[in-house]
Protein backbone atom coordinates (compact mmCIF):
# COMPACT_ATOMS: atom_id res chain seq x y z
CA UNK A 1 0.00 0.00 0.00
CA UNK A 2 1.18 3.26 -0.78
CA UNK A 3 1.48 6.02 1.15
CA UNK A 4 -0.59 9.61 0.76
CA UNK A 5 2.61 11.45 -0.54
CA UNK A 6 3.38 8.58 -2.75
CA UNK A 7 0.29 8.72 -4.03
CA UNK A 8 0.03 12.53 -4.91
CA UNK A 9 3.69 12.39 -6.27
CA UNK A 10 2.10 10.06 -8.94
CA UNK A 11 -0.20 11.78 -9.61
CA UNK A 12 1.56 14.71 -10.04
CA UNK A 13 4.32 13.18 -12.22
CA UNK A 14 1.23 12.37 -14.62
CA UNK A 15 0.01 16.33 -15.47
CA UNK A 16 1.02 18.44 -18.34
CA UNK A 17 2.94 21.79 -17.46
CA UNK A 18 -0.48 24.38 -17.49
CA UNK A 19 -2.34 21.68 -15.11
CA UNK A 20 1.58 21.92 -12.98
CA UNK A 21 1.42 25.90 -13.14
CA UNK A 22 -2.71 25.86 -11.66
CA UNK A 23 -1.75 23.42 -9.13
CA UNK A 24 1.37 25.78 -8.35
CA UNK A 25 -0.72 28.50 -7.76
CA UNK A 26 -3.51 27.14 -5.70
CA UNK A 27 -1.38 25.42 -3.65
CA UNK A 28 0.39 28.82 -2.89
CA UNK A 29 -3.22 30.08 -2.68
CA UNK A 30 -3.84 27.72 -0.17
CA UNK A 31 -0.82 27.97 1.82
CA UNK A 32 -2.00 32.15 2.31
CA UNK A 33 -3.26 32.74 5.42
CA UNK A 34 -3.74 36.89 5.16
CA UNK A 35 -4.76 37.93 2.08
CA UNK A 36 -3.28 41.42 3.40
CA UNK A 37 0.75 40.39 3.62
CA UNK A 38 2.82 40.69 0.53
CA UNK A 39 2.48 37.61 -1.31
CA UNK A 40 5.31 36.01 -3.43
CA UNK A 41 5.76 33.47 -5.29
CA UNK A 42 9.29 31.22 -6.03
CA UNK A 43 10.71 34.46 -7.88
CA UNK A 44 9.96 36.35 -5.11
CA UNK A 45 7.27 38.45 -6.72
CA UNK A 46 3.50 38.23 -7.83
CA UNK A 47 2.47 37.03 -10.92
CA UNK A 48 -0.03 40.07 -13.24
CA UNK A 49 -3.02 37.21 -12.73
CA UNK A 50 -2.34 37.33 -8.78
CA UNK A 51 -2.09 40.64 -8.87
CA UNK A 52 -5.10 41.10 -10.24
CA UNK A 53 -6.88 38.47 -8.06
CA UNK A 54 -5.82 39.82 -4.91
CA UNK A 55 -7.24 43.49 -6.24
CA UNK A 56 -10.52 41.85 -7.49
CA UNK A 57 -10.63 39.95 -4.02
CA UNK A 58 -9.94 43.25 -1.76
CA UNK A 59 -12.91 44.99 -3.57
CA UNK A 60 -15.49 42.39 -2.10
CA UNK A 61 -18.55 43.68 0.03
CA UNK A 62 -20.48 41.98 1.73
CA UNK A 63 -24.48 41.92 0.91
CA UNK A 64 -26.36 43.18 3.79
CA UNK A 65 -28.74 40.48 5.22
CA UNK A 66 -31.84 43.12 5.16
CA UNK A 67 -32.08 43.17 1.66
CA UNK A 68 -35.26 43.71 0.50
CA UNK A 69 -35.30 42.26 -3.18
CA UNK A 70 -39.03 43.67 -3.45
CA UNK A 71 -38.37 46.78 -2.97
CA UNK A 72 -35.22 46.22 -5.27
CA UNK A 73 -37.04 45.23 -7.92
CA UNK A 74 -39.45 47.51 -7.89
CA UNK A 75 -36.93 50.62 -7.94
CA UNK A 76 -35.09 48.12 -10.84
CA UNK A 77 -38.61 48.40 -12.64
CA UNK A 78 -39.47 52.15 -12.00
CA UNK A 79 -35.78 53.22 -13.57
CA UNK A 80 -35.77 51.09 -16.41
CA UNK A 81 -39.58 51.16 -17.68
CA UNK A 82 -40.83 53.90 -15.44
CA UNK A 83 -43.64 50.92 -13.90
CA UNK A 84 -44.64 51.85 -10.83
CA UNK A 85 -47.05 48.74 -10.24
Amino acid sequence: MMSLQERVVQKVNGLSEDNLQFLLEMIERFMWTDSTEEKTGDEGTLTPKMKAFLELEEMLVPVSEELDYDRELAEARKEKYDYTG
